[in-house]
This record gives C-alpha cells, sequence and structure tokens, in this order.
C-alpha cells in the first residue's frame, strides 16, 4: 500500500491512528494513541495485544520505520512499554522514548534528546518517509510534536497549529503547549529537502 493511498484511506483503519500530516519539505509525520491502549466498563485501562498488533500493522503499511513514543510510563496500564517494544521489535519499528507529561510540554531532557535525533527526522521526511508519534489519546502531544516539526519546517506557531488541527481537530490540548509553541525558537532549521544523513 502506498503512503498516499493508506493517508487518504487511515479512517478506515481499526486503530487509534488520528492523522497523517503532510510536511513541507515532503513526508508526513503520523499521529497515533497508544497501540493497543482500551479501557475496560469498569473504567481501567489496559493493552489490548490485538489492538497493538493493529496499530503498527497499520504504520508498517504505510513505511513508518519510527515511532516517538511520548507518554510517561506510570501513566499507562504495567507491562505497557515492554509489550510496545516486543511487538515493535518483531514489526521492524524503532522506538524512541520521549515523555512529555500529558497536558504538558518537552522539558529539558526532551529537548537534549530531540536535539540529536531532530536532523535525522527531518531528514526521513525531506526524503518523502514517514515518522509517527503516540502519546495516551493521540491529540495532545503527539499534535505538539507534529506543531514543533512544522515550525521547524518554516510554519508559524499559528500555522503549525493550526494545520495540525486540521487534520486532527483535538490536536494541541492543552493552553499550556499553545503557549509554549508560540515561543519556541529553533535553534537551527530543519535539513534542506534531500539531505539525508
Amino acid at each position: 500500500m502506498t503512503l498516499e493511498r493508506a493517508v487518504a484511506h487511515i479512517s478506515d483503519f481499526p486503530a487509534p491512528v488520528r492523522a497523517a500530516i503532510p510536511c513541507p519539505r515532503g513526508g508526513q509525520f503520523v499521529m497515533s494513541g497508544f497501540p493497543g491502549l482500551e479501557t475496560a466498563i469498569s473504567g481501567e485501562a489496559y493493552i489490548d495485544p490485538n489492538g497493538l498488533s493493529e496499530t503498527l500493522e497499520v504504520l508498517m503499511g504505510i513505511d513508518v520505520p519510527l515511532l516517538l513514543v511520548l507518554p510517561e510510563e506510570d501513566e499507562l496500564p504495567e507491562g505497557a512499554f515492554a509489550c510496545l517494544r516486543e511487538r515493535a521489535a518483531k514489526a521492524g519499528i524503532a522506538l524512541q522514548f520521549l515523555p512529555i507529561t500529558d497536558f504538558s510540554v518537552p522539558d529539558e531532557h526532551f529537548m537534549h534528546a530531540w536535539a540529536q535525533i531532530g536532523p535525522d527526522i527531518h531528514a526521513r521526511l525531506g526524503a518523502g518517509g514517514a515518522v509517527a508519534a503516540c502519546c495516551q489519546y493521540g491529540a495532545g502531544r503527539s499534535g505538539l510534536v507534529a506543531a514543533l516539526l512544522l515550525i521547524e519546517q518554516g510554519h508559524t506557531a499559528s500555522q503549525a497549529i493550526q494545520t495540525v488541527r486540521e487534520h486532527f481537530h483535538e490536536a494541541v490540548e492543552s493552553e499550556q503547549q499553545e503557549t509554549w509553541l508560540h515561543a519556541y525558537r529553533p535553534l537551527r532549521s530543519a535539513a534542506p529537502l534531500g539531505v539525508v544523513g
């Protein structure tokens, strides 16, 4: 399945994939809820192995080689990260754990890690590839990182937030996240189109 075809039918997938956002310099940034995360009738959260596999199959189908994992481990059911690591390894999807507190913004640890991996992410996108991020629901933190990428590729914060919300209206959930995006100034611009590191 081609990336364009998969994105066109993304709402048909039985998985928590929320949006695939075209990036100005090429490629798609995919926003998702945490793979397999479900809530029982009792209100207790759990990981559904079938749902987890279905989400990873969707990502594989649109050639996503890297999934940014944004939730903190203790906000998820016990064993969620271990289960995701095991299934992602079998699927050939690399994981990068970059926790952000729910409804909050990147901290110093995130920004240090981002300085290291951001250029590679932009290079993948610039080469026409896809990169995905998941948080708990796939809106707040995933939308924040999508907007961050768009800002690094030349959008203003307002343009970035608007673009992300056009693809998933619940994205960028808190006023704190919006304020952070408006204050964000990239240290350097993203790699030019076609430059792959």
